[in-house]
């Protein structure tokens, strides 16, 4: 049998006695030096931890082919970024009993004095920052490690435009725990090392996250700079954006982004995503950037060029809005690095360009395929009167990426 037994914090004080028995009806006791010293009457055999995971398991391997009963000390609980789901690969048929200990997200928000409910949370140790929310609209808690420390976080967030409001937790619970409440801007200039910190990122204030207009559905053509770059129009906009169905941190690709109306708007619905915005005409670019400026929008990145070439740029995407693919269209759509599952949205203006979409979405395996066309008239007061003035009918194709065949 294989327990995995969370010991929180890592103090004697603040281990429940259920945890103590426990780790008395173990026959075997695995964990971290520091772990293992919290049970120092434990009669059975000990083995250390190291960092080599496979040399570890290994060990844990033998113990049950000797049916011995193994306890896993992991530090705070075993639920959040521990050895768990390592070991639930590993012994598939294994009976796997798991007792929670006190993690550090809730030992943070408890030293915060903050309900932790509907936070979220993430880890940067071992990985790289780009797993972090582009913006935070409700309280985060990143786990740091390595080169990952608190003050590069708070950096990244200054390069975001961004002061956030920022809380730190270095060595909970031990003689040496430091507190620090600030802001990016203090703690990116912080000397202090801080090796063992849950950082605390508050939600950025309604006021910033919504500066100038950007933020809404369907922004008035008048609104956005326009020189002689075409756009796509709010009634068509409202459409696109209701089929890309996108949420709130995704990664989207605008493909031929014109002036960026679509990318702007699409911005504030993956506001913890990012949206990359392709495009190669020189002029529109100004204008993509321009509007960025002039709506607030950080989460908004131009892509210079044309696409397929500059697909190398992009990470994987989870919606791609094609608007504008010269002739392209085949290559894209084979080549675009959307994630199974992803949405991708086609605006066409001739039946030649829907006949290729089609054809292109059902040979490459796309699913849920839909089509619609749409043609807004707008009524526009003449005199006493309102006269009509239609647009041109727009198609707009959309589907779902499947496996690949």
């Amino acid at each position: 049998m294989l327990q995995v037994i969370g010991i929180g914090p890592g103090r004697s004080e603040w281990l429940p006695p259920v945890i103590t028995e426990l780790v008395k009806n173990c026959e075997v006791l695995v964990g971290g030096s520091r772990a293992l010293e919290l049970f120092p009457d434990f009669e059975g055999r000990q083995c250390s931890l190291s960092g080599d995971l496979h040399s570890s398991i290994e060990v844990i391997r033998k113990a049950l082919l000797e049916e011995k009963v193994v306890g896993v000390l992991v530090s705070g609980d075993p639920g959040f970024f521990s050895f768990l789901p390592r070991l639930k690969k590993e012994f598939p048929e294994e009976t796997i009993e798991v007792y929670p200990g006190i993690s550090s997200l809730q030992f943070a928000f408890a030293r915060a004095g903050l309900a932790w409910q509907e936070a979220t949370f993430a880890s940067v140790h071992g990985r790289g920052l780009s797993v972090l929310p582009q913006m935070i609209t409700r309280p985060t808690a990143v786990l740091t490690g390595g080169e990952n420390t608190p003050q590069k976080i708070a950096q990244l967030y200054l390069e975001r435009g961004y002061n956030l409001q920022i809380s730190v937790g270095n060595a909970l619970a031990y003689p040496e725990e430091l507190w620090i409440s600030t802001d990016a801007e203090h703690l990116a200039l912080e000397k202090t090392v801080l090796k063992n910190a849950i950082v605390i990122l508050y939600p950025v204030s309604q006021q910033f996250t919504k500066q100038g207009s950007g933020y809404r559905l369907g922004i008035p053509d008048e609104e956005f700079l326009r020189g002689k770059v075409p756009m796509t129009k709010a009634e068509i906009r409202v459409q696109v954006l209701a089929k890309a169905q996108i949420s709130l941190s995704d990664r989207v690709v605008d493909i031929g982004a014109g002036t960026g109306s679509i990318s702007i708007e699409a911005a504030s619905f993956a506001a913890e995503g990012v949206v990359y915005a392709i495009e190669h005409n020189p002029e529109a670019q100004e204008l993509i950037l321009a509007n960025q400026k002039k709506f607030g929008v950080s989460n908004l990145r131009l892509i210079a060029g044309a696409a397929p070439d500059v697909f190398g740029e992009l990470p994987p995407v989870d919606v791609c809005i094609i608007g504008g693919s010269k002739g392209r269209l085949p290559e894209i759509l084979k080549q675009v690095p959307l994630v199974v599952g992803g949405r991708i949205i086609i605006t066409a203006v001739t039946l030649e360009t829907v006949a290729q979409g089609l054809k292109l979405l059902t040979e490459l395996n796309y699913q849920d395929i839909d089509t619609v066309s749409i043609q807004a008239v707008r009524w526009k007061a003449v005199q006493t009167v309102h006269m009509a003035q239609a647009m041109n009918p727009v198609f707009i194709l959309s589907a779902r990426k499947g496996e690949n065949i």
